[in-house]
């Protein structure tokens, strides 16, 4: 009798019982669920649960419809939920937000003006359809509907509201000028058009955000405030460009490491973009080794390089200013440059942009993709299109390539119009498993990879993994640190996974060694051990002090005393480069007329000449520290400087040089 789709039914895999039965009058668009919460989208609202209990936490019902492939786009991270409300409220509006990125290249000028001519006559056609009272059979009545309601309330599209699951409080989130902004982290513009897609990173403090366009996806950094929203600072630290034409994005991942975003279109096409977790532009330095860099190189650190930069964008008027048009990179590029509603988006009057606290806006980076991969449909286009690869060894699929092209209508909704549904996800690579599994790992795969395999897995059950081999640029004269990226991906291994018809359905209850549910014993166990409980099954209690997987220990007084004894603090590290080094120093070898004395750099002691003339011996020096060669032999004359304050006439000293030794201590 119900509507389908109106129902979640929560299963114990354990005993294969129905635990709950939660029962909507809408139909359900997407589950998502992390350690806290259980999240069910509807339509324009969003209800979450407790993941333990599954009783009712709160919901959301201020959610911008947009018109697909994710009719309501939501992003769960492990505490934070993002999602895109329906109207901005300045009062909760956080600091900084999107910043204007009109790419305007020929390719797009071509196609505006394409969309416009159509537009144009579209509107002569909805003219004439009205006169003589049809509809177009282009246009379906949902549209009118959606047009007739965007008319009488004002829904502002593009705006992105991030919540804290933990502190929100039970019953409905509302985010109104009367409601307070418990629970709310952020609210900011992150498009002008509708969000149509968003993902969190790992750590969850990045957000990568899409609109129904598809042509740009904006990376944001959230940096929340304990106070409220309007105190958080939002950093638009990247615009990834993917291209001129519309596409609808349905995936979006990132790697572990938060240096590789993946952004799958409905074309079933992944574009993978370099980002640094803190901004700036990727390069040879950052993406090029194993390990996260720091944002600033050591040589950058011990040359002041930073100093002079801020100082060029604060004379240039930088991003932080509330002057508009002015941008921070010296050439003043049209990148940074107007936006429609600049005023809206940046909003100084009400977050106080002299706060000494929040640090200043980052430049914003463009960021092109390095490279696009396109996911077959069948295994069996990839293994005979595709010889040796770029490793020597070639695609090769676990089972035999499915020749059969599957039907076509895997989910109703998703697979409709020629679209490809894929997933991405970033992990280890399998691909000398798949190989030969009886075979230990090589050496040369076992070493420490750049970039972790990419997964993709399509609609079709076919699943590829895609070796990415990042390179400096093969165009470029010079490779330093600063040298941009290309990318060399290659498929490895495949499987199939779609079900075929001899595969046995397995039913809840499971046994006791199914892989599910010694997964779920392993978590508990460990989450016991972490809570310094005894765990349910185990020999006896956990001796506290002996256990070094206990977090919450409570070791005694006399321990910590002995504990403390042994920790080494290392509180300032020796700089990369003394001062001197520096090219803001220069030397010259001084020889005054009769004597020399050489000094090294790294002596703290000063000895000169005395008024009898004897001669001092000559200080010690390594010769490891001082390069004889670059001793000028010829003498350089320099008349003595007469300083205030010295009693003997400057013809009495004509003879004898002041050497001032300015040493590193």
């Amino acid at each position: 009798t119900s509507p389908p789709y109106c129902c979640v039914d929560l299963y114990s895999l354990r005993t294969g019982e129905m635990v709950k039965s939660i029962q909507f009058k809408t139909p359900i668009y997407d589950l998502h669920c992390n350690k806290r919460i259980l999240v069910v989208v509807l339509q324009e609202k969003i209800a979450a649960f407790d993941s333990c209990t599954f009783t009712k936490k709160f919901f959301v019902t201020s959610c911008y419809p947009c018109p697909g492939p994710n009719m309501n786009p939501i992003a769960l991270g492990s505490r934070w939920l993002a999602y895109a409300e329906n109207k901005l409220i300045r009062c909760h509006q956080s600091r900084g937000g999107a910043c204007g990125d009109n790419i305007q290249s020929y390719t797009a000028t071509v196609i505006s003006a394409a969309k416009t001519l159509k537009s144009g006559l579209t509107m002569v056609g909805k003219v004439v359809t009205q006169l003589t009272g049809t509809l177009p059979s282009g246009v379906t009545e949902d549209d009118v509907a959606i047009h007739s309601n965007s008319r009488r309330s004002p829904l502002v599209p593009g705006i992105i509201t991030v919540i804290d699951t933990e502190t929100v409080g039970e019953g409905q989130v509302l985010v109104s000028e009367d409601s307070d902004s418990d629970g709310i982290v952020a609210h900011f513009p992150a498009h002008e058009k509708p969000v149509c897609c968003m993902a969190f990173n790992t750590s969850g403090m990045l957000l990568v955000t899409t609109d129904t366009l598809g042509h740009d996806f904006h990376v944001f950094q959230i940096l929340t405030h304990p106070w409220s929203s309007s105190q958080c600072a939002v950093h638009h630290l990247y615009t990834l460009h993917r291209g001129e034409t519309e596409a609808k994005v349905q995936d979006i991942c990132f790697s572990h490491d938060c240096r590789w975003v993946v952004v799958s279109t409905l074309r079933g096409t992944s574009h993978v973009f370099p980002i640094n977790p803190y901004g700036g532009q990727p390069c040879v330095r950052t993406h090029m080794s194993p390990r996260v860099v720091n944002r600033m190189s050591r040589f950058q650190k011990s040359a002041g390089l930073e100093e002079i930069e801020q100082e060029l964008t604060s004379k240039q008027g930088g991003r932080c200013s509330p002057v508009p048009g002015l941008s921070s990179s010296p050439s003043g590029s049209p990148l940074h440059g107007k936006l429609n509603s600049q005023d809206s988006y940046n909003n100084f009057t009400n977050n106080n942009p002299g706060n000494p606290r929040l640090s200043p806006l980052p430049s914003l980076m463009v960021v092109m993709p390095l490279a696009q991969i396109k996911q077959p449909m069948t295994l069996g286009t990839i293994t005979k299109r595709t010889g040796p690869y770029l490793f020597g060894a070639g695609c090769f699929s676990i089972k035999a390539p499915c020749k059969v092209k599957p039907p076509p209508q895997i989910s109703p909704s998703k697979s409709m119009g020629g679209e490809f549904c894929v997933a991405a996800i970033f992990g280890t690579s399998r691909s000398w498993f798949a190989n030969n599994a009886g075979l230990k790992r090589e050496k040369d795969q076992s070493k420490q990879v750049v970039v972790e395999s990419l997964y993709i897995i399509s609609c079709y059950g076919t699943l590829v993994e895609h070796m990415m081999e990042p390179r400096p640029l093969s165009t470029a004269p010079k490779i330093s640190d600063d040298t941009p990226l290309e990318m060399m991906t290659s498929p490895r291994a495949s499987w199939t996974l779609v079900r075929t018809p001899q595969w046995n359905e397995l039913q809840p209850p499971f046994n006791a060694n199914h892989p599910l549910l010694l997964a779920a014993d392993a978590v508990q166990y460990y989450q016991f051990l972490l809570a310094g409980l005894v765990p349910p099954g185990s020999p006896g209690p956990i001796t506290r002090h002996g256990s070094y997987d206990s977090l919450a220990s409570d070791h005694s007084g006399q321990e910590d005393e002995e504990w403390l004894s042994q920790v080494e603090i290392v509180t300032h590290t020796g700089p990369h480069r003394r001062l001197w080094m520096g090219p803001q120093f220069q030397f010259k070898t001084i020889h005054p007329s009769g004597q020399t004395t050489v000094i090294s750099s790294s002596s703290s002691v000063l000895q000169s000449h005395g008024p009898s003339d004897t001669p001092q011996p000559l200080l010690d020096f390594d010769t490891d520290d001082l390069d004889l060669n670059s001793l000028r032999i010829q003498p350089v004359r320099s008349d003595p400087v007469s300083m205030p304050g010295s009693s003997r006439p400057v013809s009495d000293r004509r003879g004898v040089s002041t050497v001032i030794d300015a040493a590193s201590g």
